[in-house]
């Protein structure tokens, strides 16, 4: 009988399959970051590749275009700032509507505010000067989030779904949001002290105005 052969051992795709991902998350940290610089227009593939240090053709390789980098990067942002899952399961939550919003008031002017990285300056650079892309990520990012909060927004007021009078309610509560988003913190502005304050003392101060506004509507 012929000795057996020793057993060959079969190499793992697990290390490729990790550093695949992790070429691809270095991809997204610097374009994320040259696009917050730069700005859709200004940043291109060549400049990304060489931040990133990886191969030319990497951007197309992972993300099929720029652009469908640049579409993965505003979805991150939305991700990081508020997911759907976490707002799906604060409107489904036994909080009363008053409490569920004060609680995504805390989560948006908290990740406003605190963060420190280039996930908002990207997105207040999307909103003052829009791409190409803006109106699908509001479509399949925005628009489904705004459905949810005016979901609770209708709670407070009794006003129906659907209707321009809620709509202005809604966006009565996120306007100072978008407003501290496009604020460059470094620049002065008669709203600079605004960004010295606690994310948690504006976010309340915040509350009770939109709750306020809200009730005299209802």
């Amino acid at each position: 009988m012929p000795p057996k052969s020793p057993p060959t051992a079969t190499p793992s795709p697990a290390r490729p399959r990790a550093d695949g991902e992790a070429t691809r998350v270095n991809i997204l940290e610097a374009a994320g970051q040259l696009f917050a610089e730069r700005g859709y227009a200004d940043t291109t593939s060549k400049a990304i590749c060489a931040r990133a240090k990886t191969n030319i053709a990497a951007v197309n390789y992972y993300f099929g275009s720029r652009d469908g980098l640049y579409l993965a990067l505003l979805r991150e942002v939305h991700r990081r700032v508020m997911s759907m899952d976490f707002l799906r399961g604060l409107a489904d939550s036994e909080l009363s509507a008053e409490e569920k919003l004060g609680v995504f008031l805390d989560g948006l002017v908290s990740a406003i505010v605190d963060a420190s990285s280039w996930h908002t300056r990207l997105w207040a650079r999307e909103i003052v000067s829009p791409s190409p892309l803006l109106a699908q990520v509001m479509r399949e990012e925005a628009m489904p989030k705004f459905q949810v909060l005016s979901g609770i927004v209708a709670e407070i007021t009794g006003l129906p779904l659907d209707t321009p009078a809620l709509t202005c309610c809604v966006l009565s509560v996120v306007a100072p949001c978008l407003m501290l988003l496009v604020l460059a913190p470094g620049v002065e502005s008669p709203m600079q002290a605004l960004f010295d304050c606690p994310a948690a003392e504006l976010a309340a101060q915040m509350k009770v105005l939109a709750l306020q506004g809200l009730r005299a509507v209802a």
